[in-house]
């Protein structure tokens, strides 16, 4: 007789594949699920907990907690979005100011993706943040595999008609650039691959 189902549920920041390698470790008594949504994977987990169990409710879900910290530790995926921004057929690029390694170095402004939010939310939310504008997000550009293991995606953004001008608040300086000005900055290196694909959207 089965005297209770318990269940924790989370929406993880990590591809369903590596989720699912991580689950098959689980003892017997842990069953899981999986389901892709935009923003990553969902995973249920449950434990039934028959009537003679001598272990308490609340030590079940506890270890059930556990379970869910180690599989979201072991599967995130840290997603950074950028924005190419684009109006009058030129693009907006952003001087670092910091850390030092970077500063000076040339970027598309944008930031890491927070749990529980899209690619899309998390670029309007970073660039109202950095610079003070409204934007409206287009297609993906491109994307990469960063060598720490984070994946970066650029996408084609355009100022909303409300918004204003961009300004410098995190950054030492901004410029609008044409297609035959691209090269004029001395780019970080991650952002510099995404150059070839900018003229087609200037």
């Amino acid at each position: 007789m089965t005297r209770a189902v318990l269940r924790v549920a989370e929406v993880l920041a990590a591809d369903s594949e590596r989720v699912r390698i991580e689950t098959a470790k689980l003892p017997s008594w842990i069953s899981a699920a999986t389901a892709e949504v935009a923003i990553g994977t969902v995973l249920t987990l449950e434990a039934r907990r028959r009537w003679w169990s001598p272990r308490p409710r609340v030590l079940t879900l506890a270890r059930l907690a556990r379970a869910m910290t180690a599989i979201e530790q072991a599967t995130a995926v840290v997603t950074i979005v950028a924005g190419a921004v684009v109006r009058n057929h030129r693009v907006l690029s952003a001087q670092r100011d910091s850390p030092p390694s970077m500063a000076g170095k040339w970027e598309f402004p944008g930031g890491k993706v927070e749990a529980g939010e899209s690619p899309r939310a998390a670029l309007v939310r970073e660039l109202a943040e950095e610079l003070g504008i409204q934007v409206e997000v287009g297609p993906e550009i491109a994307r990469q595999e960063l060598e720490t293991g984070a994946v970066l995606i650029l996408f084609q953004a355009q100022l909303s008609s409300a918004s204003p001008d961009p300004e410098a608040r995190e950054h030492r300086d901004l410029r609008w650039l044409t297609a035959s000005q691209l090269m004029e900055v001395d780019w970080l290196a991650t952002n510099a691959i995404f150059i070839t694909n900018l003229p087609a959207i200037l």
